[in-house]
């Protein structure tokens, strides 16, 4: 490891001591500190990715809970997956929080694309890899393009904006072979078996609604709007 990830000698107990810095008021380790920072500027935090940093969140998972409770965070700590990551907390209507972390409104076509890799997730067992084949995977929720859009040009482009959409959100990550991607089990997360169920009858309903219009284009969707108004924190 170099640059900031380097771990000085004796840098843990400067921080349970004399602190890291002049005037220093944390009480967290030099470990723990960056395990903290690297969760709240997300995504996430794989253990097969950065080990030290999920090592960190393992070890001194209380303390963690505890500063990011204080900015209205939960930690979400999936050992069989290996993942870490953060979500707005859920007070049950007691108290109303400010929103923290960035909602990204998903359009029809990173729905879809969504709703197949989850049920790609659902079939694999915990811990397991999940690889998709770009092409194969485009194949596949092709049956959705009466409600993304009709126009096969202006489907593929969209496809292929939301794949790398994804990806900037690590939910994909590429792997060594060209074409294909690792689907991250922190989906498993945001959409659970019923939000997967409840997506996948809505855009059946869509289909067949719109199976056997003459004109072939969803009255739903404008042709510079792709936007379905489903937001989530990604």
């Amino acid at each position: 490891m170099t640059g900031s990830d380097d771990t000085d000698p004796g840098t843990e107990d400067r921080a349970d001591h004399d602190g890291l810095w002049p005037g220093d008021a944390g009480t967290l380790s030099f470990a723990s500190r960056r395990a903290l920072s690297r969760l709240l500027t997300g995504p996430l935090v794989q253990s097969h990715r950065q080990p030290e940093i999920w090592a960190a969140v393992v070890s001194d998972e209380p303390a963690l809970r505890s500063r990011l409770a204080d900015v209205f965070l939960d930690l979400v700590l999936d050992h069989d997956a290996g993942i870490a990551f953060t979500r707005q907390v859920d007070t049950g209507g007691r108290v109303e929080v400010p929103a923290v972390l960035r909602t990204e409104t998903l359009s029809h076509m990173d729905t879809v694309l969504l709703l197949h890799l989850r049920s790609e997730l659902s079939v694999a067992q915990p811990g397991e890899r999940v690889i998709v084949d770009r092409e194969d995977v485009a194949e596949q929720i092709d049956v959705y393009r009466p409600v993304v859009d009709s126009d096969r040009s202006r489907y593929v482009r969209k496809f292929d904006a939301s794949w790398n959409r994804l990806k900037t959100y690590s939910l994909l990550s590429d792997t060594e072979t060209e074409g294909r991607a690792e689907v991250s089990p922190v989906l498993r997360h945001l959409f659970d078996a019923d939000v997967v169920a409840g997506i996948r009858d809505e855009y059946r309903a869509l289909i067949g609604a719109l199976d056997g219009s003459a004109a072939g284009v969803d009255p739903l969707l404008d042709d510079d709007d792709d936007e379905g108004g489903e937001g989530r924190d990604v």
